[in-house]
């Protein structure tokens, strides 16, 4: 082909795709049947973006548990001053929150809005280790959240709004925090997570009203100490001090042990220390748990160290055959 006629190809090309000149406007003739049926082009909307899925990370749930406001613009309201709402932040600015019926919730109790103080340790209410059979605390509720029957949906939606007996915290969590939270309470009831009667027992008549399980392997324990604590807590324990120094980590755990699941479990609020266990099921974390603390109950190799408390003596029932 010669460069004249392929120009003039070209051309003829170009006016095909780009349509020729507009011809006057004419009546449009009727459809005919063909035509009729031919569905009118149209152009599809574009898709709905798909939603993000929800967090629900079940250690950060556990550690809202604990304390939810920690490194939150919060201060729950000094019950030491009744005559005074005297806290920050919150749905009143105040450092208190709402019931779900609207109406502050009050603090007169001390119970500073923390959901362990409200159901206990061990997520019973006053069934279990904070009610009046044992501990005997006076902010502790009713509800036993081992035992209901709740969904998920339904369960969150009750964190979230509150009822007559508890607080919402839908003003001062985030959804992605809510879901977190319910995803802790129904990882333990439903059995994902470590169950408290994996670990230790409720007792009314020994000293912290529990005592620890049977089973626990000491030596696994240590090892899993060694690989995972002592970063932080030394060798032995004694470099880092709670509660005002008055407890290492070894008299701590020998006393405390119905508190201390939570914190391998979860983490510590507001730390860098996050789970501590890595067992596929809830059965084998609680069986890290349990080691964990049967190697605490070693005074020699986790001793007291420069705590200011006193450690627990021979023969005490909460580390049972465990101490050492």
């Amino acid at each position: 082909m010669s460069a004249g006629r392929g120009l003039v190809f070209a051309a003829l090309i170009a006016l095909s795709a780009c349509g020729a000149p507009a011809a006057e406007p004419s009546v449009p003739e009727a459809p005919t049947a063909s035509t009729a049926e031919a569905p009118a082009a149209a152009t599809d909307p574009a898709p709905a973006p798909t939603p993000a899925p929800a967090v629900t990370d079940d250690a950060l749930g556990g550690r809202l548990y604990d304390r939810w406001y920690t490194g939150k613009d919060f201060a729950p309201d000094n019950a030491k001053t009744a005559d005074a709402i005297d806290g920050r932040g919150g749905p009143f600015g105040n450092g208190s929150l709402a019931r779900g019926d609207g109406a502050p919730w009050s603090n007169a109790s001390g119970h500073d809005y923390r959901l362990k103080n409200l159901f206990g340790w061990d997520l019973r209410g006053s069934e279990g280790i904070a009610g009046p059979k044992y501990q005997n605390k006076k902010q502790v509720l009713a509800k036993n959240l081992l035992s209901g029957k709740e969904s998920f949906d339904e369960l969150l939606a009750w964190l979230d709004k509150g009822s007559p007996e508890t607080p919402a915290f839908g003003p001062v969590l985030s959804q992605d925090e809510l879901r977190s939270l319910t995803a802790f309470i129904v990882g333990v009831r439903d059995g994902k997570l470590p169950h408290p009667d994996q670990i230790w027992t409720l007792s009314a008549s020994t000293p912290g009203n529990y005592t620890l399980k049977s089973g626990g392997d000491a030596t696994r324990g240590a090892q899993i100490i060694k690989e995972r604590c002592v970063r932080c807590h030394g060798a032995d324990g004694t470099a880092m001090l709670f509660d005002d120094d008055e407890y290492s980590l070894g008299t701590h755990s020998r006393q405390k042990a119905y508190e201390d699941w939570a914190k391998i479990l979860n983490g510590q609020p507001g730390t860098k220390m996050g789970r501590q266990v890595k067992g596929a099921t809830a059965q084998e974390m609680a069986q890290e748990i349990l080691d964990i603390f049967a190697a605490l109950c070693d005074r020699k190799a986790f001793p007291k160290g420069s705590a200011k408390g006193a450690d627990v003596a021979d023969k005490d029932p909460r580390c049972g055959a465990y101490l050492r």
